[in-house]
């Protein structure tokens, strides 16, 4: 009779400790449901939806020289061909229109409170002018007036991903949008002569200034000739063994190219890690 009771007490110690232990794990798997439902609702619920698109839009021009270049930009769909490729790379909270337009001045801006990136046809007529008395027309010239045009729009969508998704930068904020322009436009080496005519176009307007009080050292914007410098550097970082041309003792010497491709690893890590919660398609990937 002793026996019977020892092996029934046997029986029911182990039926219990049987159940508590799968009492536990039905506990540890309703606790990690909970956390990861709660995980997906943080996720889902963090931030604005990011529904926003570029769009496209161009005003009519009504003097003369800024309508040649909007025959020029619409005829090579300036603004549809850019508006399409971010669409596809990256969510943004909000519209942002990209307007093509008369502004009494040569110049290009993202407007944080109307959520418009403006490139003035004055800023192509202004190139225009530098290019054709550096000696080139025809589709040479058309190629540099639409390849500076597109590397405009993509330095000026650094200020807007800035202010719209609230990114964190270090420096100052031009040089951020300049290294954003070369980011996207290293992506294959067709982009890539965009960004040369971009250097180009600065190293035009740098020769422009004859004396000191024409360099303007307060400006927000790097000088002149240091942004066409910087734009063969990042051109020469991302391949330089296809690049070894553009070493010379003009723009960019021999010892700032010695740390180009560092410089240009630095800016990939920085945009992947900066725009990896929003991308749609990554660059450089």
């Amino acid at each position: 009779m002793k026996d019977d009771v020892l092996k029934y007490s046997k029986i029911l110690r182990l039926f219990s400790v049987t159940f508590i232990t799968l009492l536990g794990l039905t506990a540890c798997n309703d606790s990690s449901d909970s956390k990861s439902t709660n995980t997906q609702q943080q996720a889902s619920s963090k931030g604005p939806t990011l529904q926003g698109k570029f769009i496209p839009i161009y005003e009519p021009a009504l003097n003369a020289d800024n309508r040649i270049e909007e025959g020029l930009w619409r005829s090579r769909k300036l603004l549809e061909g850019y508006t399409e490729e971010m669409n596809d790379f990256v969510n943004i909270p909000s519209d942002i229109k990209v307007i093509a337009k008369e502004c009494n001045e040569a110049n290009a801006f993202y407007d944080s409170d109307k959520k418009t990136i403006e490139l003035c046809y004055e800023l192509g007529a202004e190139e225009r002018k530098m290019f054709t008395e550096a000696g080139d027309s025809g589709v040479i010239l058309e190629n540099e007036l639409y390849q500076s045009a597109v590397g405009t729009l993509f330095h000026e969508t650094g200020h807007a991903l800035i202010a719209e998704l609230d990114l964190k930068i270090t420096g100052r904020e031009e040089d951020v949008a300049d290294q954003l322009a070369a980011y996207i436009l290293t992506y294959d080496d067709q982009d890539k002569e965009y960004l040369l005519t971009v250097s180009d176009t600065y190293g035009l307007a740098a020769r422009r200034a004859t004396s000191l009080d024409d360099l303007l050292f307060y400006d927000s914007h790097s000088l002149d000739a240091q942004r066409a410098v910087n734009f063969l550097c990042y051109v020469y970082g991302s391949d330089p063994k296809s690049f070894q041309s553009l070493i010379d003792d003009e723009l960019l010497h021999k010892e700032r190219a010695e740390d180009c491709e560092y410089e240009y690893q630095q800016i990939v890590d920085a945009w992947d890690s900066l725009l990896a919660p929003y991308f749609k398609k990554k660059k450089n990937a």
